[in-house]
This record gives structure tokens, sequence and C-alpha cells, in this order.
């Protein structure tokens, strides 16, 4: 039999490019055995595995074709992509501090370096690794946009959205970076630009998972709720069995249409391995189609709850001690009132920071506050933690000005007439004693709840925030909740007379008394809207925000005494000193 290696090699790449990733993969293998010394084989093969995304399997076939030729640039390149992919970053490091030195591209190199740190969890490194890059080659869009991803993780919103630009202004065809740039609008409450980059993306390129996902969230958040079902089901065509559209969809769907959805999560569950990444999202949606059920006392959706916890805190553990050196750290800072650094000058409009545990009624209280025209909603806003975190890094002295000028910087454009702006960071309790002396004039809103009622809310709720990893393990829940509350205790010694305590029961139960509470905390008159939350129409862009549409109720006070048994860790693992009322 004759055999020609150029026609062979056309036919694999034509089946690649059709997106025919079996039948190249079957063409590669067959050609790997026909030419056993070309590496450009065994590279195509573990190409097409990895498009199957098989990129285990892939790696075998990328290090067969580094055997036969260990300077294959582009097998090189695909080991890479394929280490990273399958959560192997330290060998990927391993590999590319080997090849920095021989590769010419050494931009190219440092792009994938940077991508192997972030998957590390070292951001730091990476961004210094993609500035690197930047400055041997600036017009690189995949590392502009990489390094836009590692800006937007750390709040820095305006600096991704200028690695975003930039890169489109090199790429404008790119519907990842038009999809990474949704995101940051969204969080610059820019939602008509972000409906507009998403959308653009999939007139680009409609069957672009990130951006059909992207879209569906966008709908969510601007509270279209039946065009987020439907997008999020044009989801499933493109990638079926995705999971975090399953959840999406059990926590959005109506009742008529959960049965046939628990099917298709059943269906999901029964193909996924136990250990994929998938798996934790496919239990959490039927862990909350079974809650949502009328039959059964909810013992089934607490299994599927735990599991899907479990597998989550496979995926993301979560270190209590450095939460724990945190707290040391900031507390010695503000040991007490007459060691206080000066002060900053007040500015206007005045921030009203919104703090508390997750979960313990900080949207709902932003969505009151924004229903006052002269209050304005910045949601979560990263900043503190983003000013905050090198001043701990380096140990080096807290400017009040500075870190107030800094924060103001970031904020998004307001209305003229806005009177205070509303920052919902929950986490913010950490920082209490940095944004009081930065911001004299601000306004601290803590928001307390029942920690268990809390504690079953976080353990049904997932977050994509590593910084809430605590939320999977109920020992590191029931840890991080009484860190939290040894910072309240710490704040109000220092800061008592500054600090305003709105208990979330009662904030349910006469929202109307508590709203003007809300509005004399804040400074302003008090408006009827304030009453009447779930009329207001602003996005919401947290977890709550399917909760917060659906007006206020008192269901769910009380909430986990139905669930003692499946909170036990939690529970016990409560200290009792700091929490004496329970």
């Amino acid at each position: 039999m004759a055999y020609n290696p150029h026609a062979d090699a056309d036919r694999i790449m034509a089946h690649l490019n059709a997106g025919q990733f079996k039948q190249a993969f079957k063409a590669a293998k067959a050609a790997t055995k026909a030419y056993p010394r070309e590496a450009y084989f065994a590279n195509l093969a573990g190409t097409a595995q990895a498009q199957m995304g098989e990129e285990r399997e892939a790696i075998t076939w990328f290090q067969k074709a580094l055997k036969l030729n260990p300077a294959h640039p582009d097998a090189q390149n695909n080991l890479i992509q394929a280490l990273i992919s399958t959560g192997q970053a330290k060998r990927a490091l391993d590999l590319i501090t080997r090849l920095l030195p021989k590769r010419p591209d050494r931009a190219n190199m440092l792009y994938f370096q940077g991508l192997a740190q972030m998957n590390a969890g070292l951001p730091d490194a990476a961004l210094a690794s993609l500035d690197q890059a930047l400055s041997l080659d600036p017009r690189q869009p995949r590392t502009l946009t990489l390094r836009g991803v590692l800006r937007s993780e750390a709040g820095d919103e305006d600096g991704a959205i200028t690695d975003y630009q930039a890169a489109l202004a090199l790429n404008p065809k790119a519907p990842d970076t038009l999809s990474n740039l949704s995101t940051v609008l969204g969080r610059k409450h820019r939602m008509d630009d972000a409906l507009a980059a998403v959308e653009k993306a999939l007139a680009l390129s409609p069957n672009h998972i990130a951006s059909l996902q992207r879209h569906a969230v966008v709908l969510n958040e601007l509270g279209r709720r039946t065009d987020a079902i439907t997008a999020y089901r044009r989801l499933l065509i493109a990638a079926p069995n995705h999971p975090e559209a399953l959840l999406e969809l059990a926590l959005l769907s109506p009742a008529e249409d959960r049965p046939a959805l628990l099917n298709t999560v059943d269906a999901a569950l029964r193909s996924t391995p136990k250990a994929a990444p998938a798996a934790p999202f496919l239990a959490l949606a039927k862990a909350n189609l079974l809650m949502k059920s009328a039959d059964g006392d909810g013992t089934d959706a607490d299994r599927w709850f735990q599991t899907a916890n479990e597998g989550f805190a496979r995926q993301r553990p979560f270190d209590p001690a450095l939460a724990q050196a945190e707290f040391a750290a900031i507390t010695a800072r503000f040991a007490n009132a007459t060691d206080l650094p000066p002060a900053a000058a007040p500015e206007q409009p005045a921030p009203v920071f919104v703090l508390g545990l997750p979960r313990s009624g900080t949207t709902l209280t932003e969505q009151i506050l924004t229903s006052h025209p002269a209050l304005f909603g910045c949601g979560e806003l990263a900043t503190a933690g983003r000013l905050v975190r090198p001043l701990l890094e380096a140990d080096t002295d807290f400017d009040p000005t500075q870190f107030a000028q800094s924060y103001r910087a970031a904020l998004p454009p307001m209305p003229e007439d806005t009177q205070g702006f509303i920052d919902k960071m929950p986490a913010n309790y950490r920082y209490i004693g940095f944004l009081l002396t930065a911001f004299p004039n601000a306004t601290i809103l803590h928001i307390t709840r029942d920690p268990r009622d809390v504690a079953l809310s976080m353990w049904r709720t997932y977050f994509s925030s590593p910084a809430m990893a605590f939320t999977y393990d109920q020992r590191a829940m029931a840890a991080q909740i009484n860190i939290y509350r040894r910072y309240m205790a710490h704040w109000q010694a220092l800061f008592g007379g500054r600090i305003t305590d709105i208990s979330y029961e009662t904030l349910v139960r006469d929202t109307e008394n508590t709203s003007r509470t809300l509005a004399q905390a804040c400074g302003v008159d008090w408006h009827p809207d304030m009453a009447l939350p779930e009329r207001n129409t602003a996005p919401v862009l947290t977890a709550s925000v399917a909760q917060v549409r659906e007006g206020v109720h008192d269901r769910s006070l009380g909430g986990w005494v139905r669930h003692k048994q499946a909170l036990s860790q939690v529970i016990d693992n409560l200290d009792p000193a700091l929490w004496p009322d329970l």
C-alpha cells in the first residue's frame, strides 16, 4: 500500500478544521503507525483528542511527539496547554522554565508562563510575566486578554477594560475577549454596554459557549427572567448537559418545567464521573429541584447539597489559618482609638458600606436603599480589599487620604444629584477600620442575621469567587463565621457609635419601619419606594438575584431548625463564647 504523508496530513487537517475531531484522531493515529518517526502526526493525534475534551489522553501523544522531535514548538505549546487544562500547572511551569532559554518566541512563552502561574494560584507572578511579554511584543491580543482577566479578578476593572479594548483593537472578532469585556462592564454598571458586547460576540460566533452563558447571566441580572431561561436553554442546545446552565435553570424555571429538568439533570449525573469538575454543579442543581418539590421533608435535597459541597470543597480547599492571620494583622493596626491615623477629609457623595456575613440580607438592603433617588448602588466592590491587600503583604503604613482617593477613582459614574453611594461587599466587615478612617462621613450598615440561617443559605449557594471557598466545608464555614464575630466585636469596641446594626429578621418582618431607619442612617429623607424593594429595577449582580425579585418575605427565618442534622458540623463549631445568644 502506497503512503502519501502530505495527503494524509491534509486529510487530518480538513477533519480538524471541520470540527470532526473523532475522524481526525482516527486518521492521525493511523498515520503515526504509517510514519512512526514523524512527530507531526503524533502532535495532530494529541490535538484531536484535546479538542474532544480528552486532554489527559492527549498529553501522551504530545509527549510521544516530543520524544521523536524534542524541538517541535507546536507539540511543546500543546503539551503546556494540556498540562494547564488538566490542573498540572506546576509541571507546565517546570517545562516552561526549561524551554524559555531555548525558544526564540520569548513573548509567546511568557504568555504560557503567565497562564500557568494564574492557574497555579500565583496572580502577582502571572501579571509580572504578562507585563514582560507585552514589553517584548505589545501586539499580543491573547496576552492582553489574559492580563485583563487577572486585573478583573484583582478588582481592577478599569485596567481590565483597557486591556480588553486594546486586544479588540488588534483582533475585533474575538468572542472570548468580548465576553470577558461584558463581565467587567456589568460590574461597572454599564449594563447596556455589557449586553451589547456579548451580543456582538454571539453575532460573530453564535455557538460560543462562554458568550452564550454570559448572555444568559446578563439577562438574569437585568431582571429579564423569561429571556434568561430562553438563553440558558439555547446554551444547552450548543452544550448539552452544561452544568452551570442546568444549575441556573433549576433556580429559575417555573414549577411546570421542573420534572423534565430533573430528568435531564439525573441523566447528566449518570454520565458524569463523580470526580469531574461538572459533578458538584449537577448535584447542586438536583438539590435545588428537590428542595422546590412539594414532596418529602427536604432530607433528599440535603443529601444532594452535601454531595455538591463535598465536590466543591475538593476542588477549592480553604485554609482558615490564613483568615486568622489576616484578622490578627488587621486588628493589630487598629488596636485602640488613641493610635488611629489622622482621618482623611470628607468628600461627597458620602459612602454607605453595607456589610455582614454573605447571605445575611446585604443585597435586599441595597435594593431598599437604591429605591431612593438620591442613593446610587455600586454593587459588591472589591476595591477595599484590593487596596488593603498590599498594605498587609508589605506591612506598609496606611495613608487614609491616598486610600480614599484610590477608592473613589475606581467608582462607576453616578448621577450628579447622588448624595450617597452604596458598596455592599459583605466582606468589608474586615476593613471597617480602614474605611472609617479614610471616609469620616461614611455610614456603616451592619446586617445581622442568625448565623445558622446564614450557614444554611451559604451551604445551598454556589459562589464563583475563590474567597468564598469556606462555604463548601462546614468546619471552615463555622471558623469564618466565628472570625466575623470577632471582627465585629473589635470594631464595635473601637467605633461603636459609627456602626448601625440592622437585624435581618426585623427587616423582613417590618420593612417599612426598617427602611425609615436606613434612610435616617444615610442622612436622607425616607422615600415610599424604599418599602417596596421588589419594584426596584436596578441590576442585581449577586447570588441573591432571584430572591430579591420575589418580594420581601420571612419564610426563611428559622429555616435551619428543619435542617439542623445536615448542618450539625457548622452548629457544633460555632463558638458559644462568641454567640451566647444562641
